[in-house]
Protein backbone atom coordinates (compact mmCIF):
# COMPACT_ATOMS: atom_id res chain seq x y z
CA UNK A 1 0.00 0.00 0.00
CA UNK A 2 1.43 3.46 -0.97
CA UNK A 3 0.56 7.01 0.17
CA UNK A 4 0.52 10.36 -1.55
CA UNK A 5 1.88 12.66 0.78
CA UNK A 6 3.51 13.21 3.72
CA UNK A 7 1.91 12.61 7.87
CA UNK A 8 2.29 16.22 8.72
CA UNK A 9 1.67 19.99 7.30
CA UNK A 10 5.12 21.44 8.61
CA UNK A 11 6.09 25.34 8.62
CA UNK A 12 7.92 28.16 10.62
CA UNK A 13 7.10 30.91 12.79
CA UNK A 14 8.73 33.80 14.86
CA UNK A 15 8.27 36.78 16.92
CA UNK A 16 10.37 38.77 19.34
CA UNK A 17 9.61 35.85 21.61
CA UNK A 18 11.41 33.19 19.60
CA UNK A 19 10.19 30.91 16.52
CA UNK A 20 9.86 27.46 15.38
CA UNK A 21 10.13 25.40 12.58
CA UNK A 22 9.12 21.43 11.85
CA UNK A 23 9.82 19.38 8.56
CA UNK A 24 8.60 15.70 7.93
CA UNK A 25 9.81 13.73 5.63
CA UNK A 26 7.43 11.38 3.13
CA UNK A 27 6.45 8.14 4.32
CA UNK A 28 5.62 6.75 1.43
CA UNK A 29 3.97 2.99 2.44
CA UNK A 30 1.71 1.38 5.03
CA UNK A 31 0.31 -1.77 5.53
CA UNK A 32 -2.30 -3.50 7.49
CA UNK A 33 -5.24 -6.20 7.55
CA UNK A 34 -8.96 -6.19 6.44
CA UNK A 35 -12.06 -7.98 7.31
CA UNK A 36 -15.52 -7.58 5.57
CA UNK A 37 -18.89 -9.05 6.50
CA UNK A 38 -21.46 -9.25 3.54
CA UNK A 39 -25.03 -8.71 4.35
CA UNK A 40 -25.53 -10.04 0.38
CA UNK A 41 -23.93 -9.46 -3.08
CA UNK A 42 -23.68 -6.27 -3.25
CA UNK A 43 -23.40 -4.70 0.64
CA UNK A 44 -20.80 -5.23 2.78
CA UNK A 45 -19.36 -3.65 5.98
CA UNK A 46 -15.93 -3.48 5.65
CA UNK A 47 -13.29 -2.82 8.66
CA UNK A 48 -9.24 -2.00 8.41
CA UNK A 49 -6.11 -1.63 10.60
CA UNK A 50 -3.67 0.21 8.78
CA UNK A 51 -0.14 0.76 10.18
CA UNK A 52 1.92 3.64 9.37
CA UNK A 53 5.73 5.12 10.77
CA UNK A 54 5.78 8.59 11.11
CA UNK A 55 8.73 11.30 12.58
CA UNK A 56 9.14 14.84 12.35
CA UNK A 57 11.72 17.30 13.80
CA UNK A 58 11.90 20.93 15.21
CA UNK A 59 13.40 23.74 16.13
CA UNK A 60 12.38 25.93 18.94
CA UNK A 61 13.87 29.34 20.31
CA UNK A 62 12.87 30.87 22.82
CA UNK A 63 13.25 34.64 23.84
CA UNK A 64 13.06 35.94 27.19
CA UNK A 65 15.36 36.61 30.44
CA UNK A 66 16.86 34.28 28.76
CA UNK A 67 17.47 32.28 25.05
CA UNK A 68 16.19 28.89 24.93
CA UNK A 69 17.06 26.77 21.86
CA UNK A 70 15.53 22.93 21.35
CA UNK A 71 16.34 20.86 18.58
CA UNK A 72 14.07 17.80 18.80
CA UNK A 73 13.80 14.64 16.47
CA UNK A 74 10.42 12.61 17.10
CA UNK A 75 9.26 9.51 15.84
CA UNK A 76 6.29 6.79 16.55
CA UNK A 77 3.81 4.66 15.13
CA UNK A 78 0.00 4.61 14.22
CA UNK A 79 -2.51 3.09 13.49
CA UNK A 80 -5.76 3.95 11.73
CA UNK A 81 -9.02 2.12 11.97
CA UNK A 82 -11.64 2.86 9.19
CA UNK A 83 -15.22 1.23 9.29
CA UNK A 84 -16.78 1.85 6.03
CA UNK A 85 -20.14 0.44 4.36
CA UNK A 86 -19.35 -0.87 0.97
CA UNK A 87 -21.44 -1.43 -2.18
CA UNK A 88 -20.48 -3.24 -5.15
CA UNK A 89 -22.28 -4.13 -8.46
CA UNK A 90 -21.27 -5.92 -11.56
CA UNK A 91 -20.67 -9.85 -11.90
CA UNK A 92 -16.72 -10.78 -12.85
CA UNK A 93 -14.66 -7.10 -12.48
CA UNK A 94 -16.81 -5.76 -9.86
CA UNK A 95 -16.04 -2.07 -9.23
CA UNK A 96 -17.64 -0.82 -5.69
CA UNK A 97 -17.88 2.68 -3.39
CA UNK A 98 -17.28 3.14 0.25
CA UNK A 99 -17.65 5.56 3.13
CA UNK A 100 -17.73 5.44 6.91
CA UNK A 101 -15.19 7.39 9.58
CA UNK A 102 -11.95 6.67 10.85
CA UNK A 103 -10.31 6.71 14.55
CA UNK A 104 -6.32 7.08 14.49
CA UNK A 105 -4.46 5.89 17.23
CA UNK A 106 -0.95 7.26 17.68
CA UNK A 107 1.46 6.12 19.82
CA UNK A 108 3.77 4.75 21.16
CA UNK A 109 5.59 8.40 20.40
CA UNK A 110 8.98 8.92 21.44
CA UNK A 111 10.93 12.63 21.38
CA UNK A 112 14.92 13.02 21.77
CA UNK A 113 17.33 15.71 21.21
CA UNK A 114 18.58 18.55 23.30
CA UNK A 115 17.95 21.80 24.88
CA UNK A 116 20.20 24.82 24.89
CA UNK A 117 19.57 27.49 27.85
CA UNK A 118 21.95 30.80 27.85
CA UNK A 119 21.77 32.96 30.61
CA UNK A 120 25.15 34.20 32.52
CA UNK A 121 26.00 30.59 30.64
CA UNK A 122 25.03 27.74 28.64
CA UNK A 123 23.45 24.94 29.68
CA UNK A 124 23.21 21.67 27.74
CA UNK A 125 20.31 18.75 28.94
CA UNK A 126 19.37 15.48 27.20
CA UNK A 127 15.85 15.39 25.49
CA UNK A 128 14.57 11.87 25.76
CA UNK A 129 11.03 11.31 26.30
CA UNK A 130 7.86 9.17 25.34
CA UNK A 131 5.27 12.47 26.05
CA UNK A 132 6.46 14.89 23.58
CA UNK A 133 4.45 18.39 24.55
CA UNK A 134 3.86 18.97 20.93
CA UNK A 135 1.95 15.74 20.52
CA UNK A 136 0.10 14.55 23.67
CA UNK A 137 -2.90 13.41 22.52
CA UNK A 138 -3.37 10.07 21.18
CA UNK A 139 -7.18 9.44 19.27
CA UNK A 140 -8.10 11.70 16.24
CA UNK A 141 -11.03 11.08 14.25
CA UNK A 142 -11.98 11.69 10.75
CA UNK A 143 -14.03 10.47 8.08
CA UNK A 144 -13.31 8.52 4.90
CA UNK A 145 -14.53 7.47 1.19
CA UNK A 146 -13.54 4.66 -1.32
CA UNK A 147 -13.30 3.47 -4.79
CA UNK A 148 -12.03 0.56 -6.33
CA UNK A 149 -12.25 -2.49 -8.34
CA UNK A 150 -12.39 -5.84 -7.73
CA UNK A 151 -10.56 -8.80 -9.70
CA UNK A 152 -10.72 -12.26 -9.03
CA UNK A 153 -7.81 -14.75 -9.40
CA UNK A 154 -9.09 -18.24 -8.56
CA UNK A 155 -10.02 -17.75 -4.45
CA UNK A 156 -7.48 -14.34 -4.55
CA UNK A 157 -9.06 -11.17 -5.11
CA UNK A 158 -7.34 -7.90 -5.96
CA UNK A 159 -8.50 -4.90 -5.41
CA UNK A 160 -6.75 -1.12 -6.40
CA UNK A 161 -8.50 1.50 -4.57
CA UNK A 162 -8.87 5.06 -3.93
CA UNK A 163 -8.56 6.12 -0.44
CA UNK A 164 -9.65 9.99 0.61
CA UNK A 165 -9.45 10.76 4.39
CA UNK A 166 -10.34 14.12 5.76
CA UNK A 167 -9.24 14.81 9.58
CA UNK A 168 -12.23 16.46 11.86
CA UNK A 169 -9.79 16.56 14.47
CA UNK A 170 -6.03 17.37 14.70
CA UNK A 171 -3.03 18.11 16.72
CA UNK A 172 -3.29 21.89 16.95
CA UNK A 173 -5.35 24.54 15.32
CA UNK A 174 -5.70 25.13 11.89
CA UNK A 175 -2.99 27.80 12.37
CA UNK A 176 -0.50 25.68 14.28
CA UNK A 177 2.92 24.74 13.02
CA UNK A 178 2.51 20.93 13.79
CA UNK A 179 -1.04 19.08 11.86
CA UNK A 180 -1.75 16.02 10.15
CA UNK A 181 -2.15 16.66 6.77
CA UNK A 182 -5.96 17.45 7.30
CA UNK A 183 -6.81 15.65 3.26
CA UNK A 184 -5.30 12.70 2.95
CA UNK A 185 -5.69 10.88 -0.22
CA UNK A 186 -3.90 6.84 -0.87
CA UNK A 187 -3.53 4.12 -3.94
CA UNK A 188 -3.95 1.13 -1.92
CA UNK A 189 -3.90 -2.08 -2.98
CA UNK A 190 -5.61 -4.87 -0.96
CA UNK A 191 -5.38 -9.12 -1.43
CA UNK A 192 -8.03 -10.89 -0.39
CA UNK A 193 -8.97 -15.04 -0.13
CA UNK A 194 -11.88 -16.07 -0.53
CA UNK A 195 -12.93 -19.80 0.64
CA UNK A 196 -14.83 -22.50 -1.11
CA UNK A 197 -18.69 -22.11 -0.26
Amino acid sequence: MFRSRTTFETGASGSLHGGAEYSSAPRRYLVGASVEWQLNSSFGFEVDALYHRFGYAGVIDTVGGFLSSAAIDVKGNSWDFPAMAKYRWGRMVRPYVAGGGVLRHAGPVHERGEETVTSLVSTTTPINTSDPSDFRKRFYEGLTAAGGIEFPAGHLRILPEIRYTHWTSNISGPVGLLRFSPNRVELIVGFSFRANR
